[in-house]
Formats: C-alpha cells, structure tokens, sequence
C-alpha cells in the first residue's frame, strides 16, 4: 500500500474513533443503547465516514486545499470563509476540552488535576517531531487498542443480541447520524493536510476507505463488549473502565496509560492540522498558536466543572457544524 494511503488510514480511523474512544462513553450512547439497531447505525456510520471521506480528501486533493479555511473559501466564497473558519476551529477546540474534562473527572480520580498537564506533554511531544511520529504514534496506539479489545472479547462467553423489536424507532438512526457529523469533521480538520502529500487521488481514496474499515472493526468490537457487560456498564460514564475494573486488577490504570497515549497523538495530530496552515498563511511561528490552542482546550475542559450542560451544548454545536459542511458539500457537488 502507498505509504501515504496508510498515513491517511492511519490517521483517519484514529480521529474519527476519536481521542477518547477508550473510554466507551460515545459508544454507549450513540449505539449501545440501541441494540441490534445500534449495530446497523454503526455500519451505516461506518459507511458514511468512507464516503464522505472519500469524496471530500479527494475534492481537497483535487482542488490543493490545505486547510478548513480553504475549503470553506472553495464552498462557500470569500465572504464566508473567515468566519466558517474560526467557528469551526472553535467548536473543535471546545470539544477537545469538553471530552478531555469530562475523562479527567472519571478516568482517575485522584490524578484528575494532573491529566491535563499530562496530556500537554504528550501533545506537545508529538507535535515537535511532526507527521512521521504522530502516524506511528497513532498506528500503535490503535493496535494494542485493538490487542485490548480483543482480548476482554475473547474473554465473553456469550454476546446477546437483542430484538429488533426492542428500541424500534428512529433515534437509532438519527443518533448514528449525529455521531457521523460530529467525528467526520474532527477526522476531515485532522487527516486533510495529508491528502495534499498524496500523488494521486487512488491513494487518498485508499486510505479514506481503508480507515473506515478499521473504524467499523473497532466499533463492532466495542459494541459486542457493551452488550455483553450491558447490565454492569449501561450507567457508567466510561463503561470500558468498569469492565477492565472487573477483568483485572489495575485495569483502571491500564486504560489511564492508554488513554494518554491515544488523547495525546489525537490532540497533537488535530492542533497540528489546524496551525500549520495557520502559520504558514499568515507567516506566523507554530508554538505561540500551539499554546493558544492548548489553553482555549485548557479553559473548555474546566468549563464543564462549572457549567455543567456546556458538554452537551458544545458537542451539539460541532455535530451540527459537521452536518451543515457535508449537506453543504452534497448540495454543491450536485449543482
């Protein structure tokens, strides 16, 4: 496989799995609480991410987009563009720090005032040794994910898969089509400056499709593990914690240890996309806008500890965001 295809695939399923899908709590609600529904709506986002990848890193490598900021210049003209950008770039930031309080609170208790500064040096790590290590440091943070995964699975002795008269509506499919928007735009701002590296459009689409493929893989085992454990962690915030809680001991801080290793490639890989073109469009040095943007995330983390709603309003904002720019991009691309 061209090796950026894999950077692309890479990096892609492991944005859109997001930063802290170790945890288990966007699973559960999402998908989980559907049943068998659920799993359709899994497949159906799955299918979405690919598409939707596909057509749109390979628009941008067509037209030589570089940033959010060019896109929406492409789409939506001049007049637009600035401020689509800032929103965007704003609600992405305000996400990061929303989830990223909410697994401070949860994760470890007792090392919750330090996840932050933890999570900064992770980043801050990564991103002074740029692409090549935030991809290798993403490939392996998704393969003992997956060696993890795939270990608590072998470890059921039976999956129940419930009725499809249970939860017989549409809020499975509305709820996959939300989760769809929200982590399509955080794995478009993360894997678009990649497409450009690519030297033909087979090798984007390759890697769009390819990186979807390891989403569905990854979220069909989290699906089968939540049912399964479906009576002990339904009401957990992270419902994977209280099963490697119960699995073994010292399982918290194995998924702690995890967790930062995956948050901080994330957060790197996303801060990188969106202040590099930044730095280069307007000449500016990386680190001060690296700094800016670790203390927006810094201030949206503990803003959850004060207004508590404020997750779930800043989450909405950025699924609505994502949903705006895709039926935006099927309308033009239909005209």
């Amino acid at each position: 496989m061209d090796k950026v295809a894999w950077q692309i695939a890479v990096l892609f399923a492991g944005s859109t799995l997001g930063g802290f899908y170790l945890g288990g709590y966007e699973w559960l609600r999402f998908f989980t609480y559907f049943g068998s529904w659920g799993t359709i709506g899994i497949a159906l986002a799955a299918l979405g991410l690919g598409w939707f990848g596909v057509q749109l890193l390979t628009f941008c490598h067509r037209k030589q987009i570089h940033s959010l900021y060019e896109l929406y210049y492409v789409l939506f003209g001049e007049a637009f563009a600035s401020s689509l950008s800032v929103i965007t770039h704003i609600l992405l930031l305000g996400y990061t720090g929303v989830m990223l309080g909410q697994q401070a609170d949860f994760l470890l208790e007792e090392l919750s005032p330090l996840w932050f500064i933890l999570l900064t040096i992770a980043a801050i790590f990564f991103i002074i040794n740029r692409w090549r290590w935030i991809v290798t440091a993403t490939a392996i943070s998704l393969s003992v994910g997956l060696l993890l995964f795939g270990l608590i699975f072998t470890a059921q002795s039976h999956v129940p898969i419930p009725s499809l008269g249970y939860q017989l509506n549409v809020n499975w499919l509305i709820h996959a089509v939300f989760f769809l928007a929200l982590h399509f735009l955080i794995g478009l701002a993360t894997t678009l400056p990649l497409a450009l590296r690519a030297s033909h459009e087979r090798a984007v689409r390759m890697g769009a499709i390819i990186g979807a493929g390891i989403f569905l893989l990854f979220t069909m085992l989290g699906q089968a593990i939540l049912l399964a454990h479906w009576h002990d962690a339904h009401a957990s915030v992270l419902p994977i914690k209280q099963i490697l809680v119960q699995m073994m001991p010292g399982g918290d801080w194995l998924l702690a240890i995890l967790s930062l290793l995956h948050g901080g490639v994330i957060i790197a890989a996303l801060l990188y996309s969106l202040t590099h073109p930044i730095a280069t469009r307007q000449h500016l040095q990386m680190l001060p806008l690296i700094v800016v943007m670790l203390l927006a995330i810094f201030v949206f983390s503990l803003l959850t500890l004060v207004v508590p709603w404020s997750m779930s309003a800043i989450a909405s904002a950025a699924t609505y965001c994502g949903m705006f720019l895709m039926g935006w991009y099927v309308w033009k691309h239909q005209n």
